[in-house]
C-alpha cells in the first residue's frame, strides 16, 4: 500500500482506536506534520508494530527449560 494516512485512516489501518493511534506517536511511530496534518505511511506503522511486538512469556520459560534439561541428559 503506497501513500500518506491521516491519523483517522491509519488507525483504521492499524484496527485500533483514534486515541491510541495518536498515543502511539509519543510512543515513536514516525510521523510528519503538514500544515497542522499528521500524516503517516503505512510501513512505517507495520515497522513500529513489529518493534513492539510481545514474546509470551511462557514460550520463553519452556526455551530456557529445555535447554538446562538437555545439559542434564
Amino acid at each position: 500500500m503506497n501513500g500518506w494516512f491521516k491519523v483517522k485512516a491509519g488507525a483504521k489501518y492499524a484496527d485500533c482506536s483514534e486515541r491510541l493511534f495518536r498515543e502511539w506517536f509519543k510512543r515513536g511511530l514516525r510521523h510528519v506534520r503538514v500544515k497542522g496534518t499528521i500524516r503517516t505511511k503505512p510501513e512505517w506503522i507495520d515497522s513500529f508494530l513489529g518493534k513492539n511486538e510481545v514474546i509470551h512469556q511462557s514460550q520463553t520459560v519452556n526455551e530456557i527449560t529445555e535447554d538446562v534439561c538437555k545439559g542434564f541428559l
